[in-house]
């Protein structure tokens, strides 16, 4: 079996074919395979196998990472996805607040919700490359750039503004959409579409009940927008474990 970028792994505590195979992105036949004479029922500690990783793996540090996963990786990585997408969606609501009552707290609230979308490029800096992240961000400032306009034409009974904002809206997605779809094949453009398309649905249901004064209704749609929030920062999350799973 010719491999180009053989490597040798030494045996820890805890390894275990299955494992090794998923760290590098192979298959526990081809490891055996390269080793015959190997027992995948009885791996000796300091024992050295041979490896071929799978085209996609990239070498990070050593040629003899762990193989046994890190479950606190995927916990940080989901907590963190988790966290940023709910301050994205709370301080959403907070601006929309204040922009339906006129608050004197619309300067300081927008401030903050800008910081979100480079707090959310910053975990997928982690992964990819600063372009990366950077257009990342750049999508979402862009988004909740277009929603607070949007709110604010709704608000002030302007149909035709808020008719082109929410088409803009919409294509706003679509570019995250693609952009998503272009660096994970776990990030299916149609999938990602139909989720963020729902985030914008969900929010512009939660506008139209603050803005008619419905609060219990306004409450029930925030309620739905804050679960949706979570759903799609754990779809991202899983993407990245699926893509990248030599990391967790």
């Amino acid at each position: 079996m010719y491999c180009s970028r053989q490597l040798t792994y030494v045996i820890r505590q805890g390894d275990n074919l299955y494992q090794i195979a998923r760290f590098y992105q192979t298959t526990v036949p081809q490891i055996l395979a390269l080793n015959p004479n190997t027992d995948p029922y009885n791996l000796k500690i300091g024992a050295k196998i041979i490896v071929c990783p799978g085209e996609s793996f990239q070498m990070q540090g050593g040629t003899n990472m762990p193989a046994c996963p890190d479950p606190s990786k995927k916990i940080d990585l989901i907590n963190n996805m988790r966290l940023v997408w709910e301050q994205h969606v709370y301080w959403t609501r907070m601006l929309l607040i204040s922009i339906a009552e006129r608050l004197k707290d619309l300067d300081a609230v927008t401030a903050r919700l800008m910081r979100n979308p480079n707090d959310i490029g910053s975990i997928f800096a982690q992964y990819y490359s600063d372009d990366v992240a950077k257009t990342i961000a750049q999508l979402l400032t862009e988004h909740l750039q277009i929603g607070a306009q949007l709110i604010t034409a709704l608000r002030d009974g302007q149909g035709a503004q808020a008719e082109t904002l929410n088409r803009q809206w919409y294509v706003n997605a679509d570019k995250m959409a693609a952009a998503f779809a272009g660096i994970n094949p776990y990030y299916n453009q149609e999938d990602m579409r139909e989720m963020l398309y729902r985030h914008l649905d969900l929010t512009k249901q939660e506008v139209a009940m603050r803005l008619a004064g419905d609060f219990p209704a306004d409450i029930k749609a925030f309620d739905e927008v804050e679960v949706e929030a979570l759903a799609m920062a754990d779809t991202f999350s899983a993407g990245l474990m699926r893509q990248f799973p030599q990391r967790f």
